[in-house]
């Protein structure tokens, strides 16, 4: 047999060493692929309600009201319009006779909040006798956005 000189057998170590060193590391490093997922809420209608009805109308007068819209979504709302309002047949009030002129942009809502807007109604100089002392519901409809 042969001797190895003490020279080689110092290479041959240190390669040796090298290698497993390579391999060691080798079996510790991986990379990993694939995909998260996250799920979007729905959702949810606000509601219009009245909070003051406003000084008393006559023909052709205006008053102020309010209305309060109620935000029941985990975010905040911007309030794009809130529609105009027309009157129905009230005991022999014609339909019509008192409106509110439609609102846009009036602000924002935050999420599980409320807001209260102010609107204008006015009655129709032509109100009959049949209009005294009724009370008037004005349908309204606001468009909101999310306000992101």
């Amino acid at each position: 047999m042969r001797k190895i000189s003490k020279r080689s057998a110092v290479v041959l170590g240190a390669a040796g060493v090298v290698v497993v060193a390579g391999v060691a590391y080798a079996a510790w490093t991986s990379t990993g692929a694939g995909s998260g997922s996250v799920t979007s809420t729905t959702s949810q209608d606000s509601v219009i309600s009245s909070t003051d009805t406003g000084t008393a109308l006559y023909p052709g007068a205006s008053t102020t009201f309010t209305v309060k819209i109620t935000n029941p979504n985990d975010y905040s709302v911007a309030v794009n319009s809130i529609s105009a309002g027309s009157s129905n047949l009230v005991n022999g009030c014609a339909a019509g006779t008192v409106t509110s002129a439609a609102v846009t942009n009036p602000g924002t809502i935050a999420g599980k909040g409320e807001a209260t807007f102010t609107l204008t109604a006015t009655m129709a100089p032509t109100a009959t006798d049949a209009c005294k002392g009724q009370i008037f519901t004005l349908p309204l409809t606001a468009t909101l956005s999310s306000n992101a």
